[in-house]
């Protein structure tokens, strides 16, 4: 039921008068109260969430890799993998895949791909490491975890814990990188092997984080040697080097500390 009173309202500054309907509403039954409250707290709930928008043609449901079969890799065919890589690759590396995230700007389609933990991982500790390649293209990362923020401008990802069953994470590209044509990252899931919870409180402070880029980095043997004129280069040179800089420090500063005594 509604109660309608018809009120006046004056307007001082015109000496004018308008004529408007004020409504009441009788209070809501106790039933409708209940729905209306548990919509409110579904939306509040929605908020408080990670916002990823994954379709199936962009989503991966990957069942993470065993934390103990990261350490049985042969560096020198997984580095030879790398410098195979190239976009849609079957191949993975150190267990990683290789995707792309393709923006709006120079694709027909967008995507953004997703990644979906599956498998048996109740109890278990599961990392998800990502890391743009080659290096420098900033990418963002979202998640429809419970309060999940998204992270932006991101080049090496790393998010760990327990409780992520059927969790998703969303790349997408990061302002300079959208006016690419294709962002390419190396994704991949590990899970612990065990499920005690008192034996992987810490687990995820010590996984293996090797990252496809460190490769490189870790067998020098394998990079082009250096021909440029650094004088770091030799013990020999560097010593000269030093004897080159203590000798201008002597010239600089003996005068200064001869007038300090005399």
């Amino acid at each position: 039921q509604r109660r309608v009173r018809e009120a006046v309202v004056s307007t001082q500054s015109t000496g004018t008068s308008v004529r408007t309907s004020c409504v009441y509403v009788c209070p809501l039954e106790l039933s409708t109260m209940i729905k209306l409250l548990v919509v409110i707290c579904v939306c509040l709930f929605g908020l408080t969430r990670g916002a990823t928008e994954c379709i199936a043609g962009n989503t991966t449901s990957q069942t993470p890799l065993n934390e103990d079969d990261q350490d049985d890799y042969d560096f020198e065919t997984e580095l030879n993998k790398l410098k195979e890589i190239y976009s849609g690759s079957t191949e993975t590396v150190l267990g990683y895949t290789y995707v792309s995230i393709l923006p709006v700007n120079y694709n027909e389609y967008e995507v953004n791909p997703c990644w979906s933990v599956s498998g048996s991982v109740e109890g278990h500790k599961v990392a998800i490491l990502a890391q743009s390649y080659p290096l420098g293209d900033g990418f963002c990362v979202d998640s429809d975890i419970d309060g999940f923020s998204q992270l932006c401008n991101v080049n090496e990802f790393k998010y760990c814990d327990d409780g992520v069953d059927g969790a998703t994470f969303q790349f997408s590209c990061y302002q300079q990188s959208c006016e690419k044509q294709s962002v390419n990252i190396f994704v991949k899931m590990v899970m612990s092997t065990s499920d005690d919870g008192g034996e992987i409180e810490y687990w995820c402070d010590s996984t293996n984080d090797t990252y496809p880029s460190s490769l490189a980095r870790s067998r020098p043997d394998k990079m082009p040697e250096y021909e440029g004129d650094d004088p770091s280069q030799t013990k020999q040179q560097y010593e000269d080097g030093d004897i080159a800089t203590r000798l201008c420090a002597i010239l600089l500063l003996g005068p200064l500390l001869i007038s300090l005594f005399f």
